[in-house]
């Protein structure tokens, strides 16, 4: 116990090596400030973790400021081709993240964007390490920096949860850890790659080479080796050691290629988006779904009826379920911004809600545009609300001096479908409510479920 915190010991040489990784953080986050420095500092980084991974750091400032100068110039270069190829990769992903399903060549599209996308981050991962420990011309850096990645494969996998690990803690649960940052992953990953780049250092020497060379794991003769020359288990064996990057890729292509061809075929046109609020158990979903496309005369395997059930909104805190009130608002709102929301059937106290807020539609109106025949039957059905179009609630809440006001309107935004024949006798206590949201774009459709949900069964 008393050697393990010996001046010398493990504890206090782990302590020490932390705080070099702040300090060298600090550097890397100075040098990196003109944005165009960030491949020179991050090899100046790079070139002192590994020494301090083998125990050689020496002076951290001295060392840090002479890689910085030394390779200046091709890290720069490289920093800037990788900063340029990011932006344009960055550029497809939102692309293809917003043109989903909209096209059979999205599959394709976005394996492809894949596969770069994981050679570019295994460069970014390996190019500045490589770059502190060998002098190549710029295109070899690259290139080696995506072989060596591909073929040291559990590295590049454990380097890649370093960093997205530091991310996760600094996003999402303690913002200080940034203050070590990059410092402490190039440290964890300096360990990793001190073994790696040893083996590519003693390839170099025996072959004589500028250019860096794919090194063996097992450090055996190099081979001439085929396919050919082994076989069963064996062969196996090399096919997946060296073919295991594209294995992998091929299997992700296969998988999005297959996912995209199954979401294609079995991909449904939504005729309409129905919510039930507080009143779930009104109208069975089956007579909200499958029956309505058969009143429609849609094809049940190529249309489809969205029901949102379980919403539930009420002002009443003491309500047992009233921890579901915030989730179902979200997803109430997200709905309607996202015009994924049409038809509401609700309760009393959701319609005084949906209603003062302004999202259900001018009923009359509706129909009179929509449904004019329906009109005279379903006047004495229509129901008005109240809607506040402005208020100072905000005011009134922070000075309660302030008096609350508002500017309201009233007109029929609810038909009452109490009495619809849909309803089983075991239905709702109370009225229920049918709205139509105001920026629903199936407005002919709504007014078909209407139709649908008021006339009489034959």
């Amino acid at each position: 116990m008393k050697a393990l915190f010996d001046i010398d010991g493990p504890a206090l040489r782990f302590v020490t090596k932390i705080a070099y990784s702040f300090y060298l953080n600090i550097l890397w986050f100075l040098c990196c400030l003109p944005i165009f420095t960030v491949g020179a500092s991050t090899t100046a980084l790079f070139y002192v973790t590994l020494k301090v991974a083998k125990n050689e750091e020496g002076s951290l400032t001295k060392s840090f400021f002479r890689a910085f100068r030394k390779n200046f110039r091709q890290a720069t270069v490289i920093w800037l081709i990788l900063l340029g190829v990011g932006i344009l990769l960055g550029v497809d992903g939102y692309v293809f993240y917003h043109m989903r399903f909209d096209s059979v060549l999205w599959a394709l599209g976005c394996a492809v964007f894949l596969v770069a996308l994981a050679a570019y981050a295994i460069i970014l991962m390996y190019i500045f390490p490589l770059l502190a420990r060998f002098d190549n011309t710029v295109r070899t850096m690259f290139k080696n920096a995506l072989m060596i990645g591909m073929r040291f494969l559990f590295c590049t996998v454990l380097m890649a949860c370093i960093y997205f690990g530091m991310a996760l803690v600094v996003v999402r649960f303690f913002t200080p850890a940034i203050v070590f940052g990059e410092g402490l992953c190039a440290l964890l990953c300096s360990y990793l790659l001190a073994g790696v780049l040893h083996l590519c250092e003693e390839k170099s020497a025996e072959n004589g080479e500028d250019s860096l060379p794919l090194p063996e794991v097992s450090g055996a003769e190099e081979k001439n080796w085929s396919v050919r020359d082994v076989h069963g288990v064996k062969k196996i064996g090399y096919i997946w050691e060296y073919y295991k990057l594209p294995i992998v890729v091929g299997c992700i292509f296969l998988y999005i290629a297959g996912y995209m061809l199954h979401g294609y075929l079995t991909h449904k046109e939504t005729v309409l988006y129905t919510g039930l609020v507080n009143v779930s158990d009104a109208i069975p979903a089956d007579a909200l779904t499958e029956d309505f496309l058969d009143y429609l005369g849609a094809d049940a395997g190529k249309n489809e009826v969205v029901l949102y059930e379980g919403l539930y909104l009420t002002q009443d805190e003491s309500s047992p379920d009233f921890d579901y009130v915030y989730a179902s608002n979200t997803k109430i709102t997200a709905a309607i911004a996202g015009s994924q929301l049409d038809v509401v059937l609700m309760d009393q106290e959701a319609f005084d809600l949906l209603s003062g807020r302004g999202y259900l539609c001018d009923m009359e109106q509706f129909l009179e545009k929509e449904a004019p025949d329906l009109l005279e039957d379903l006047r004495p059905q229509l129901i008005s609300n109240t809607v506040i179009l402005k208020d100072n609630a905000l005011d009134a809440q922070l000075d309660d001096s302030v008096t609350y006001n508002a500017v309201t309107d009233e007109y029929p935004m609810g038909i009452d479908l109490t009495r619809s024949p849909l309803i089983p006798e075991r239905g709702i206590t109370g009225t229920l409510y049918l709205g139509i949201i105001s920026n629903t774009p199936r407005r002919d459709t709504a007014a078909i479920c209407l139709r649908y949900l008021t006339e009489p069964i034959p």
